[in-house]
């Protein structure tokens, strides 16, 4: 009887270490389900951050190419625009003085030469009307170059307002040479003789090499500044 009721408690002593053993490697199954849930979770937590701020870095990165690319448009077109106007103020230049400023003389010179005074002020008026528009065509042309010159200064380096200057400048020199020459040429003096144009010629032509000189030179900063966008 004794040995029954001892081999009773032992299979429950068994049995009870069995259970609590079972109950403690569950409790640890548990906290380790608990702990890869957390881990999972907190692996979620952490790819959604990198996604989101991937996708942030990619947008910025997008913003910032188009940003790039719209900056370089606009200064391309304002740098080409200046370009324009500059073959615009020679173009008119070049009408002025041999297109232009022939036929007014020519007309002038021929009712000049009448021996009739009221026909000789009307052509003196005339001819100077004539030289009035061209200094505004001329002055115009000026005018809209030095608007533009003074636009791409808003974004343009210190070195390309450097060049800007030159241009401005001599670009004026220039412009006040070729009125010289215009009010030279309707003188008297210069219909007596007209080698005195000479000096004033090779001063243009002179200022002329120079705005060429001064041009290739913004061009060259112009691509450079364009380069660096």
């Amino acid at each position: 009887m004794e040995y029954i009721v001892g081999l009773i408690s032992f299979l429950i002593g068994i049995a009870a270490g069995y259970f609590a053993a079972y109950g403690k490697e569950k409790g640890k199954n548990r906290a380790l389900k608990e702990d890869i849930e957390n881990l999972e979770e907190q692996k979620q937590q952490v790819q959604v951050k990198y996604t989101k701020e991937i996708e942030e870095l990619k947008k910025n990165n997008v913003l910032d190419v188009e940003l790039r690319k719209h900056k370089y448009g606009e200064k391309k077109n304002q740098f080409a625009k200046l370009f324009t106007l500059l073959d615009e103020f020679h173009a008119k230049s070049n009408e002025i003085f041999l297109e232009r400023f022939g036929p007014i003389h020519s007309k002038f010179m021929e009712n000049y030469l009448v021996d009739d005074e009221s026909t000789q002020n009307e052509a003196i008026a005339e001819f100077n009307q004539g030289m009035m528009a061209l200094f505004g065509e001329l002055h115009q042309e000026h005018l809209k170059l030095t608007t533009e010159t003074n636009s791409i200064r808003l974004i343009s380096s210190s070195v390309l307002d450097g060049l800007l200057d030159q241009l401005t400048a001599n670009v004026g020199e220039a412009t006040n040479t070729a009125q010289e020459m215009l009010r030279m040429m309707a003188s008297p003096e210069f219909w007596a003789d007209q080698t005195i144009l000479s000096p004033l010629q090779a001063r243009a032509e002179e200022q002329g090499r120079e705005i060429v000189s001064i041009r290739d030179n913004i061009r060259k900063q112009m691509k450079v500044e364009l380069d660096q966008i």
